[in-house]
């Protein structure tokens, strides 16, 4: 078995915690190339591996995914506690690298999207997709058509078209359901819709258009919370991409999706009278581990201000604590408390 480890170098706790990763797999003598810091490619020379470990958090399996260009499949390690993407934590993969060594796992494939933006394709999204103006307190309007069939018009914040996988994030902070990783649907959650529009899935082979797209401010497609791409064409197409994420999951420890909300949870008190940018940051700190305002801002596309009322109000609540970032003492690192 040849690994290929993908580390998201910015990411400090990962960075620190990456010898011991390698440390543990030169002990077992196993093969493996590590990412180069200097990759600015965006694109991992995987040829002739087994299998990729993503190494960090869940935004370095997102990344990874987009570099992925092959049917490789995908292990998740994580250095934090409670996330949802990365499948099992470092602890678990030195407990159970004689399983995975020998191929005693599973493979679940998870449905990806892919916009198109009029003949232009953008690269595929594992978690959602975020159409909205680039400028907190902005209003657009638009209309949602599901296999040429007109289903509403809408004015309001925008609306995310999110997978199975992504509809524990953004979209169920923002009224969505959660769903389960098999199901073969599209979600599509309006935001702050003035209509009223709620909630709805789409079939999963459904072709999604998003049409007549109006704002005073530009129009922003956001990819899986960090990637941004203007729109200035005359439509949004959205459709399955015909190639799954291949995620390696081992069946004595796999959580659903409720479970793994439930273990975050637990401590974690219910801020029904909070404003929505608290509810998201909050959601987003569960989801993601801890982050800076900056990070908070990629993340969640909210502006700079409308993320500092957010985190006030939290800090406010005593819901997260706020310590200096080990990576640069100049800038803040929020956390949920304990």
């Amino acid at each position: 078995m040849k690994f290929y480890v993908s580390i998201d170098y910015s990411d400090s706790e990962s960075k620190k915690a990456l010898p011991v990763l390698l440390k543990f797999l030169k002990e077992k003598k196993a093969k493996f190339i590590v990412e180069k810091k200097e990759n600015k490619s965006h694109n991992l020379d995987i040829k002739g591996f087994d299998i990729v470990i993503a190494f960090g958090n869940s935004f370095n399996i997102l990344r990874t995914f987009r570099a992925v260009s092959s049917d490789i499949p995908v292990l998740g390690i994580s250095v934090y506690q409670n996330e949802f993407l990365p499948e099992i934590t470092l602890e678990d993969f030195k407990r159970l690298f004689s399983k995975i060594n020998n191929g005693e796992y599973s493979i679940e494939k998870r449905e990806r999207l892919e916009a198109v933006v009029d003949d232009k394709p953008l690269p595929p999204v594992l978690n959602e997709l975020v159409i909205t103006p680039n400028k907190s307190a902005s209003v657009i309007s638009y209309s949602v058509y599901v296999d040429e069939k007109k289903m509403f018009n809408d004015e309001g914040d925008g609306i995310i078209i999110s997978t199975p996988t992504g509809s524990t994030g953004y979209s169920s902070s923002s009224g969505g359901p959660i769903i389960l990783n098999d199901a073969d649907v599209i979600e599509l959650t309006p935001l702050s819709s003035m209509q009223q529009n709620r909630p709805m899935l789409a079939n999963g082979n459904s072709t999604v258009m998003i049409k007549n797209l109006n704002s005073k401010e530009l129009i922003e497609i956001v990819c899986d919370g960090r990637f941004r791409y203007p729109f200035r064409g005359r439509q949004i197409t959205i459709k399955k991409y015909d190639r799954p994420a291949n995620f390696i999951t081992i069946n004595e420890i796999k959580k659903t999706p409720i479970e793994k909300m439930r273990s975050r949870e637990l401590n974690i008190p219910y801020i029904d009278d909070a404003p929505p940018s608290a509810k998201f940051i909050l959601k987003l700190l569960q989801y993601e581990g801890p982050l800076t305002q900056k990070d908070i801002i990629s993340l969640s596309a909210l502006q700079v201000r409308t993320v500092r009322h957010g985190i006030s109000y939290l800090k406010k609540k005593d819901l997260i604590e706020e310590n200096k970032t080990l990576r640069d003492a100049r800038f803040n690192i929020y956390r949920l408390k304990s």
